[in-house]
């Protein structure tokens, strides 16, 4: 009976330290769980933060470009100008003489300007995008006017629509010491201005559309020089900022 009984305080010992084990490795194994969650939690905490202070930056910087394209305006400026010629003709045949007329027209687009609203200062922001508007509003002269009735024809040409400008934001704090790079593009059917800023693998686009008339000739051309209605650009939409993939 002792023996049994002996026997039996030996077995409840092994199982208690076999519980004890158990115990100890789950003990364990929450541990690491535990710490494996405040690990990620801190990495997404980091990564949030980068991407907050990017995108700070680069809604910075895109309001920036935005509000300099907002308050400027672009006109385009020409030349129009007619000569009349007289030409004695004397009749072979009476030996009278009349005066005959020609009239030679003489067309010439000149540089566009792009100034800040209501001031005489140019923009130079819309000064790089200065090409691009006379070369789209040199298409529309071409599409207006017939080029065989004038005796000279000069259009300005040489737009590339795609730029890269590069602005510091402005935010109040560090940040501001990083430089974002924007590229701007003139879509050439409807005059908008697209943008997309980018910085340290993230990206924010913008749109600019006109709000008022594209460049256009009236229906009379005067002579002399002259200059179309200004065009100018409201913010069409901005997007939210996104990282690149």
């Amino acid at each position: 009976m002792k023996t049994a009984l002996k026997r039996k305080l030996q077995s409840q010992r092994g199982a208690s330290l076999l519980l004890a084990l158990l115990f100890l490795a789950l003990c364990s194994l929450v541990s690491a769980t535990i710490l494996m969650a405040a690990v990620s939690n801190a990495g997404k905490a980091r990564s949030n933060l980068r991407e907050h202070q990017s995108y700070l930056a680069l809604s910075s910087a895109v309001d920036l470009i935005c509000d300099e394209i907002v308050r400027s305006e672009y006109q385009g400026i020409y030349n129009y100008k007619e000569v009349v010629e007289e030409t004695p003709v004397k009749d072979p045949e009476t030996g009278e003489e009349t005066i005959e007329t020609t009239t030679y027209y003489y067309f010439t687009q000149l540089e566009g300007s792009c100034t800040r609203k209501g001031a005489d200062t140019e923009s130079q922001l819309t000064g790089l995008l200065k090409k691009d508007l006379d070369t789209l509003f040199a298409q529309q002269i071409e599409s207006t006017l017939d080029r065989g009735k004038f005796a000279t024809w000069t259009l300005q040409s040489g737009g590339t629509f795609n730029h890269t400008w590069k602005v510091h934001p402005q935010t109040g704090t560090a940040l501001d010491e990083k430089e974002v790079e924007v590229q701007l593009k003139v879509v050439k059917e409807s005059y908008a201005i697209e943008l997309t800023a980018q910085l340290d693998g993230y990206q924010l686009s913008a749109e600019l559309t006109p709000s008022t008339n594209r460049p256009s000739l009236p229906g009379t051309l005067s002579q002399g020089d002259n200059k179309t209605e200004p065009l100018q650009w409201k913010v069409g939409w901005i997007t939210t900022g996104e990282e690149e993939e």
